[in-house]
């Protein structure tokens, strides 16, 4: 039998909802005006996409819902201000000054850009439950999780790379720009990437050391982050 939603799985299932929310209405309020098109077809993309990945989930594993709502004695510390600072430029930096982009007209982009911005967001999507579906310990922060018998997870689409989690994070990282249609938003947007990076490189380092068997894992798929690449 499934176990049931908790109220932190009831937190996590939420979260994406409260992101956008504070999200959008960074962006209208320094853009100076609601009446945006593309600001809200993203957000109502983002927002359908949230609600089938939290139902997917919700049916799939709750337990893991109910894992990702809170965090956990034992998380890495550093981890938590990488995480804290991701989600602060994603929700307030980067609307933030993509509104105000907005507002004076600094850099702009075209009305079309929203659509490789919505492309990357369904990658980016696809990227990050993907993982959750084949990964009963891909909690929100890095701990080794030791109550629950943590091992090594080789399946899916850690076959091809150890943090395919952290490259929907990646890809994510320049969706709002595109999405709000801001060039100058893209600098926030560099920061988010290289938190990813510090974030998968501790992850890895502290995985290597403390679980059994990644070492071996780490050898096998050789890749971090992105195919072929790193």
């Amino acid at each position: 039998m499934r176990g049931r939603l908790t109220g932190s799985g009831v937190n996590a299932f939420t979260a994406p909802f409260r992101w956008i929310i504070v999200t959008g209405a960074v962006f209208f309020i320094s853009a100076g005006e609601i009446s945006i098109p593309r600001a809200w077809i993203y957000t109502g993309i983002y927002s359908l996409g949230a609600l089938v990945t939290g139902i997917l989930l919700l049916r799939k594993s709750p337990e893991l819902l109910n894992d990702r709502g809170r965090i956990k004695e034992g998380t890495v510390k550093s981890d938590r201000i990488l995480l804290f600072s991701y989600f602060f430029i994603a929700v307030v930096v980067l609307p933030l000054v993509a509104g105000i982009d907005h507002r004076m007209q600094f850099s702009v982009m075209p009305f079309s850009y929203l659509y490789p911005g919505l492309f990357l967001y369904s990658a980016a999507a696809l990227l990050s439950l993907l993982p959750m579906l084949h990964n009963r310990f891909f909690e929100g922060t890095l701990r080794i999780q030791k109550e629950k018998g943590h091992v090594v997870i080789s399946s899916g689409p850690y076959r091809v790379i150890r943090h395919p989690g952290y490259l929907g994070m990646l890809l994510g990282a320049a969706v709002p720009s595109l999405a709000f249609g801001s060039t100058i938003s893209l600098i926030p947007a560099l920061l988010m990437v290289i938190i990813v990076i510090a974030r998968t490189s501790l992850e890895d380092r502290t995985l290597k050391r403390e679980l059994a068997g990644y070492e071996y894992y780490a050898r096998e798929v050789s890749y971090r982050l992105v195919p072929g690449i790193w």
